[in-house]
């Protein structure tokens, strides 16, 4: 936002513009986009902001009725649970149905920018560029990727972030201002251990919901620990480590387990650069499945963004190994696409 108004206001100037986010608000150190109204650079520039919506309305072709302009302001998480890509693929293409200029506020991923890890999956409906499930790419060079797919008369223009280097893109650690893509956790660790947990949502598990600390473990009434964890054993898992512990949830907002106490695996994270995010969900949930089988309902989570379809293996015999290198081959061809798409070193 400050990039924007201080170099790149131009862009919208005379326009009537559509601000795209999901935080409305003043949130870290920064105003409002409704406060931006009353900014002094904005008027000179004869920018009207006309109105502030969610994405969601965004997708309305109604909502773009009058508009020549808009900002897209999304916190892409950089990895599956919370990827906007599809999205963002989807608002680009109905601004230049429009003829309205798009301009992307770009965001750097929260969980490092030299971290990829697999398997591969397609955030974009009807595009053949696969991701893997952590691709570690700021929301102007994951564009940059689907050039080729977005319309050839979008006139999209990306606002870059400034003074940041790829190897601090960890949170706050970028030095931007940063808030979590995932409301329950604030800490980059956190998130990181969230990232591994979220696509087991479908499932039975328990992922700490209705206690203080959500998404840092998992746990079901019926999860023998023991037996998990020995078989989680016999698996390297650089970066981080279990500890069997109990929760006992109040009022969780997914429903499950409310006032149990519930035997739980916990996760901490020890390196942050080298955990896998991708192998450590399938070996637990592999690890979980092989010990409780049916009692895990593993397909439950076959939507899981980017991993879903893998966990439905995993449901059926698969091995979390074969599935993760069989995707070593599109996972190295990723990573030299993504070299020569970014913008920041």
């Amino acid at each position: 936002m400050t990039v924007l108004v201080e170099d790149s206001l131009r862009l919208l100037a005379g326009r009537g513009v559509l601000w795209i986010t999901t935080s409305p608000g003043a949130h870290a150190g920064l105003p409002s986009p409704e406060e931006l109204r009353d900014d002094g650079r904005v008027r000179r520039m004869n920018v009207h902001l006309l109105a502030v919506i969610s994405p969601d309305s965004a997708l309305n072709d109604a909502s773009w009725r009058g508009i020549n302009g808009a900002v897209i302001d999304l916190n892409d998480g950089g990895f599956a649970a919370r990827s906007s890509l599809g999205k963002l693929h989807r608002l680009v293409a109905i601004a230049a149905q429009h003829k309205a200029r798009v301009v992307i506020l770009d965001h750097t991923p929260s969980l490092g920018g030299e971290t990829h890890d697999g398997p591969m999956w397609r955030p974009v409906d009807g595009s053949d560029v696969e991701l893997p499930v952590r691709y570690g790419l700021s929301v102007g060079e994951a564009l940059r990727l689907y050039k080729s797919s977005l319309p050839a008369d979008a006139d999209l223009h990306v606002v870059p972030a400034r003074g940041v280097r790829r190897r601090n893109f960890w949170g706050r650690e970028s030095k931007l201002p940063w808030s979590s893509p995932v409301d329950e956790v604030k800490d980059v660790d956190d998130l990181l251990v969230a990232a591994v947990l979220l696509p087991l949502e479908g499932t039975t598990l328990s992922l700490g919901r209705g206690t203080a600390e959500p998404l840092l473990r998992v746990g079901a009434p019926w999860l023998d620990t023991k037996r998990v964890l020995d078989e989680l054993a016999d698996r390297p898992h650089p970066g981080v480590k279990f500890e069997a512990e109990h929760f006992a949830p109040h009022r969780p907002t997914d429903g499950k387990y409310d006032g149990f106490s519930v035997p739980a695996i916990r996760i901490r994270v020890l390196d942050r650069e080298r955990v896998q995010t991708g192998r450590l969900t399938l070996d637990l949930a592999w690890a979980v499945w092989k010990v409780h089988g049916d009692s895990l309902r593993l397909a439950g989570a076959a939507s899981a963004p980017g991993l879903g379809q893998a966990l439905l293996l995993v449901s059926r015999g698969a091995d979390p190994d074969s599935l993760v290198d069989a995707s070593l081959p599109a996972l190295v061809a990723f990573q030299k696409r993504a070299r020569a798409v970014m913008m920041y070193r």
